[in-house]
């Protein structure tokens, strides 16, 4: 079984291939080393939310009962946990894209 990464923008956890030059997600199509430069991964993410969230891939189906809130959510959570354990304040703020099931 081949290692599978998270993509950074949506939270789609089946990339084949770390989000680096090239590589495109087939859950929100982001073509790193293109999309995001320029633009952080936030508005990224923010972009694709105010489309409606639609699965991009032609070739590649949506896993079986795939939501987008609940990928994002668990995207979101993830950044939730890295900043607070890097964070060395009670000051950092984590701002939340809001999202409805």
């Amino acid at each position: 079984m081949s290692k599978k990464y998270v993509c950074p923008v949506c939270g789609y956890d089946q990339l084949d291939e770390p989000a680096a030059s090239h590589s495109v997600c087939s859950c929100c199509g982001t073509h790193f080393g293109y999309h995001d430069i320029g633009h952080t991964w936030d508005e990224l993410r923010r972009n694709w939310l105010l489309k409606g969230a639609p699965w991009f891939s032609k070739a590649v189906s949506p896993p079986p009962g795939w939501s987008p809130v609940r990928q994002v959510g668990r995207l979101l959570e993830m950044e939730d946990i890295r900043v607070t354990a890097s964070s060395s304040s009670s000051t950092t703020e984590v701002r939340r894209v809001s999202l409805t099931a």
